[in-house]
């Protein structure tokens, strides 16, 4: 019985991240333009959703990596501003404009996902503890992407300045930004494969 529900929820999250990933990519390409399906948050939804419809727990890993510690700032951020009505980090206030039911949604993932593919890999849990690679190599695979097929001024994955309410020089920004991801992708790999629950390795201890 307990396995039979544990197949339903991962069921029912491979398929509903699928399928969010598919309605972000189509209202991006309808009313944003192209360039905006470079956002890392769309494919983060189509590889989570597969890693977890497939059982695959590289792929859940290698996404957290990339956005573990952006999504824990971009709900704190938005938790803020719901509550005091005051920006904190400027980072969710596009949320609070008028914006399409759809797109609403779509951003609104962003608290919701971390628990659920954490949940997700509670079930499934982590063979392997080399993700970082397939994070590294997406993250500098779309920084290309990006910097070629999008403006200054969409700002996609924050590739050509800062996202944040302070100034980075433009002559360091690049630099910066590889390191950033880089940092934040093998502290949450590290942080990943040390939760005791969801690593065969340390259950077999």
């Amino acid at each position: 019985m307990i396995m039979k529900l544990k197949d339903i929820f991962l069921n029912f999250f491979g398929v509903f991240y699928i399928t969010i990933a598919i309605i972000a990519f189509y209202d991006s390409i309808i009313n944003k333009g192209l360039s905006s399906v470079l956002w890392f948050s769309y494919t983060v939804f189509l590889f989570i959703g597969l890693g977890i419809l497939f059982r695959s727990s590289y792929l859940i890993g290698s996404q957290l990596n990339i956005i573990l510690f952006p999504y824990i700032l971009w709900s704190i951020d938005f938790i803020y501003r719901l509550f005091s009505k005051d920006s904190l980090l400027g980072i969710t206030d596009y949320i609070f404009l008028s914006r399409p039911f759809i797109s609403q949604i779509i951003s609104l993932q962003h608290l919701i996902i971390i628990p659920i593919s954490l949940i997700s890999l509670y079930s499934i849990k982590f063979k392997r503890t080399n993700f970082w690679i397939f994070s590294i190599i997406q993250i500098i695979f779309f920084f290309i992407l990006t910097r070629i097929f999008s403006s200054p001024s969409e700002n996609i994955n924050c590739v050509f300045r800062n996202c944040l309410i302070f100034n980075i020089p433009s002559s360091i920004y690049i630099f910066l930004w590889f390191i950033g991801y880089f940092l934040m992708i093998f502290l949450a790999n590290f942080f990943l494969i040390n939760i005791k629950y969801l690593n065969y390795k340390h259950l077999k201890k």
